[in-house]
Order: C-alpha cells, then structure tokens, then sequence
C-alpha cells in the first residue's frame, strides 16, 4: 500500500494523473497548480471545462495559501475544527494562484479536505493541492472501489491506488460560505443542520440546481447516470412497466419483507431484486447507491428500477444523485403492474 501512495505522489509531481481514494468516492487527482496537469483530468474523463473541480488540501493550514478567508474566517475555523477532515467542501472567493482551468473562470474556488488516509499521505508527500473530481466517464456513475475505476480507466491512467471501498459513498456536501447566509450547492453526508447547528446561523438548505454552465460540481441536469434505463418510484408504489425483451431489476431501500408476492405480481425472479440496507439504514444506502448501479448496468438489464428515500438526513442527497441519474429517461413506458411494499 506504501509502495503505491509513494509511486502516485512520484507520478503527480511529474504532472501525470492518477486515481486516489476518498471516503465519499475515488477521484481522478492531478496538482491543482499546473494547468497542463489538469487538462488531462478533462480530457480522461470527457468532462467539459465548464464543469469546475474541487481543490483538496492537507489540513485548514493550507486554505489561505489558495483562498481568501479573511472575511469568513470564523465560519471557516468552525467548520473544520467539526467536520474536517471530512465530506464538506467550502466555495470560497480563489486566489490567482489556482488556475482558472479549476474554476471554470469563477471568482471562487471550492475546497476540500479529504479522510481517507491513503489521500491525506499523497497530499503530505506532494505538498501542493490536488484537483480530484470522481474517477469515471463525465456524467457516469461514480466509483467507490478500485476495481470500478479499472474497468473504466486501466488502461487510460498509470497508478490506481486501492484503498477499499468508501465509507461514505457519495460526493462531498458544497457549501457557499461566502453569502451574507451560507448556502448549501450540493448535498452530501453533511446536512445544512448540521452546518447551522456548528455556525449557530441559518444556512439556505438546498434546492436542486440545474445548470448548463454549472458554478460547483454536480449542478448538471444529467450525472451519474447508468447507461441502462433508470426508472424511480417511491413510498415502495412500483409501476412495473412492460418490457419487450430483456430482464427488469429492482432497487428497494431496505431488504422487502414479502419478496415472494414481489415475484408473484412482477416479472422478476430472486436475483433480480436487490436492497441498499438491511433495516433501511440512510447511510447504508447512500454507501451501497453507485456501488449498486454500476453493479447491475453490467449485468444487461433493459431496465433498473429503483426506490427514492427519504428526503431527510443524507437522503436529501441520495435522492438528487437519484434525480440526476434518472433524467435523461423520463419518458414513461406506460403503466404494468404495481405492488405496495
């Protein structure tokens, strides 16, 4: 595992690409400072330079040598002293520093401190900042393990750094603290509660943004999605729609407890009904969500059905990486059968 952090961080700062590890899902990571480096995440991954990344950093140490923070300085010691490292990026106003190939043009720049050890040592032996955004083809699933990654970009990047599976499995929560009241950009792990909760201020909780010319990572109409036809339901009403030809599989929150009148009323057999979490547990869900769908798109379904949770918690954010990945097939294939689970 040393042999590897060593090896990435020799490649970095040669100005090469490489895959990195995190606790919410594995990056695509280059130094943040060399604009030619980060070219080649755009290029690797198809994504356009309209879309901005996120800068990770060492420790909160390291925020004023790329960022402004004397106006926010006290929401910044806040934040970090709770929830750094960690899920949180903070939208703050960049320094000429950071290349404006990371921030799409924009005046500010997100950051972000990353908990995943393997991360923090790469970080450490570079000694400048990393540009990371999700190892995978722009608007794709994102990978929460190594061999993920390698079935999309083996041959394509030298080093993969296997650190297991993420522990959070979803993007990180974006925060804009800049405004006179805090703004949430994208959810994650780390609700605007939360946040306000630490600052003892109102925090705007978030509304889906949809943006062709998107100001923080994640605010496209369509992401994340699977190149199987996505269809969500919710409250366990499933409208199975006929399918011509080819197996359907279906996604519940938690493990059904009547998975025989399931198949009894739908056209499904055993293997092709699947559970994010045994008791419905929010964090299990949004762990187990990109790990699952890239499951099953391979597998050569016509289409995935899938249950949206909860929006509270973190379900607020797995149900936008949900919306998101479902956009592009919203056109209804007309009513079949329906269970109430």
């Amino acid at each position: 595992m040393e042999d590897e952090v060593f090896a990435a961080a020799e490649e970095l700062r040669r100005g090469g690409v490489v895959v990195l590890p995190t606790e919410t899902v594995y990056g695509l990571a280059a130094n943040a400072l060399d604009p030619i480096a980060v070219s080649k995440i755009f290029k690797i991954k198809g994504r356009p330079h309209s879309d901005p990344l996120i800068v990770h950093v060492l420790d909160d140490t390291w925020i004023d040598r790329y960022a402004y923070i004397n106006h926010y300085e006290n929401r910044i010691r806040a934040l970090v002293e709770s929830f750094w490292p960690g899920p949180l990026t903070l939208v703050i106003k960049k320094r000429a520093i950071i290349p404006d190939i990371v921030t799409a043009g924009f005046s500010s720049v997100a950051v972000r401190c990353p908990r995943h050890r393997m991360f923090h040592n790469v970080l450490a032996l570079c000694d400048f900042p990393l540009a990371a955004p999700s190892a995978n083809p722009f608007g794709y699933v994102s990978p929460t393990t190594a061999e993920q990654v390698r079935q999309t970009f083996g041959k394509k990047v030298k080093i993969i750094v296997d650190g297991g599976s993420c522990s959070v499995g979803l993007e990180s929560t974006i925060v804009d603290i800049s405004k006179e009241v805090p703004k949430i950009l994208r959810p994650g792990a780390i609700t605007a509660e939360k946040i306000s909760s630490v600052l003892d201020e109102p925090v705007s909780d978030y509304e889906q943004i949809v943006a062709e010319n998107p100001t923080t990572p994640g605010q496209l109409k369509q992401h994340y999605c699977t190149t199987t036809k996505l269809v969500l339901f919710q409250n366990g009403h499933c409208e199975i729609p006929s399918v011509s030809s080819g197996k359907v599989a279906i996604i519940f929150n938690k493990k059904p407890s009547n998975i025989e009148k399931i198949m009894k009323k739908l056209p499904l057999s055993i293997e092709d009904i699947f559970w994010l979490s045994e008791n419905g547990d929010q964090s299990d869900i949004a762990r187990n969500l990109f790990a699952t769908m890239q499951k099953l798109d391979g597998i050569g379904y016509s289409v995935i059905f899938c249950e949206r949770p909860k929006r509270d918690g973190i379900g607020v954010a797995i149900d936008d990486r949900l919306l998101r990945a479902a956009a592009k097939y919203q056109v209804s294939d007309g009513k079949g059968p329906c269970l109430d689970v």
